[in-house]
C-alpha cells in the first residue's frame, strides 16, 4: 500500500468518527460524544505527527516552489487542528462552545483532506517513486502507534509551538516599535 491510500483511510475512517459525533451530539448522548471524541483526537494526533515527518517533511525538502508551499501549508492545516483538538479537549461536551468549536474542526478538517488529496497528492506524485510511497506508508503506520501512545505530550508540544511563536511575533513587533 501506498502512503496515499494509507491517509485516504485514515482520513474515511476519521469522516467516519465525525459523523457518529454529530449523531450523538443530536441525541444529546454526551458519555458516547466524549467517548467517541477521545478517539479522534488520538487518531487525528496520532495521523498528523507521522504525517509531518513521513511526508510533510520529505515532500518539503524535495518539492519545489508549489509543492514545497502546498507542504508547508498541510503541516500549518495540522498544526490550527492540534490547538482545536486542545481547545475541545479542555471543555465539557455538553456546552455550546464545545460544539461550535466542533464544527469548525470539522470544516477545517475537510478543507484539508479536500486540498490534500487533490493538490498535495498530485504534486507528491512528481516527486515520490511508487517504492518511495510503500516505504512511507510502513513507516507511517509505525510512527503512528507511537503517536497514539504519547497524545497529550503530542497536543501540549503543539501548545508549546503556538506560544513560542506569539512569544517570537511579540518580541519582533516589540523590536520594530523600540
Amino acid at each position: 500500500m501506498e502512503i496515499y491510500e494509507l491517509l485516504k483511510k485514515d482520513h474515511k475512517e476519521v469522516k467516519s468518527l465525525f459523523h457518529k459525533i454529530e449523531d450523538a451530539l443530536e441525541e444529546e448522548d454526551f458519555d458516547e460524544v466524549e467517548s467517541l471524541f477521545s478517539e479522534v483526537r488520538d487518531q487525528l494526533t496520532a495521523h498528523s505527527k507521522a504525517e509531518a515527518e513521513v511526508f510533510y517533511q520529505p515532500l518539503k525538502m524535495i518539492a519545489e516552489e508549489e509543492g514545497e508551499e502546498l507542504a508547508w501549508e498541510g503541516e500549518e492545516e495540522h498544526h490550527v487542528v492540534a490547538l482545536v483538538l486542545n481547545e475541545l479537549s479542555r471543555i465539557s461536551v455538553d456546552e455550546e462552545p464545545w460544539k461550535a468549536k466542533f464544527t469548525v474542526l470539522t470544516e477545517l478538517v475537510n478543507h484539508h483532506v479536500q486540498e490534500e488529496e487533490g493538490e498535495i497528492f498530485k504534486a507528491a506524485k512528481r516527486y515520490f517513486s511508487s517504492d518511495d510511497a510503500e516505504e512511507m506508508a510502513e513507516n507511517m503506520e509505525s510512527l503512528k502507534q507511537t503517536y497514539l501512545g504519547m497524545v497529550d505530550s503530542a497536543l501540549d508540544e503543539d501548545i508549546a509551538l503556538l506560544l513560542n511563536t506569539v512569544s517570537q511575533v511579540s518580541h519582533t513587533q516589540n523590536s520594530r516599535h523600540a
